[in-house]
């Protein structure tokens, strides 16, 4: 018995070009995106809450620890994304 192959007329096999995981690569940095957004946000809201503790105090209280009225009023009006 002979073993016939024949190299010449086979068409090469191909398979479909892949990204690498480019598509959970993605999606792993899209998280982490949102993770930093997330702490960016809780990090910004419990400075405000902070503030709005520290507008509280009276004002010789506030001279006393080298802070002013206007300038912790200035500071709550800022956008919250600044």
């Amino acid at each position: 018995m002979t073993l016939h192959t024949t190299f010449g007329s086979a068409l090469p096999a191909t398979r479909p070009v892949q990204r690498g995981g480019t598509t959970h690569a993605s999606l792993g940095t899209r998280l982490s995106l949102a993770m930093g957004l997330l702490g960016r946000w809780r990090e910004r809201m419990r400075a405000r809450r902070q503030l709005r503790n520290l507008c509280e105090l009276d004002d010789h209280l506030l001279n006393d620890i080298g802070l002013n009225r206007s300038a912790l009023l200035c500071e709550a009006k800022k956008p919250f994304w600044l």
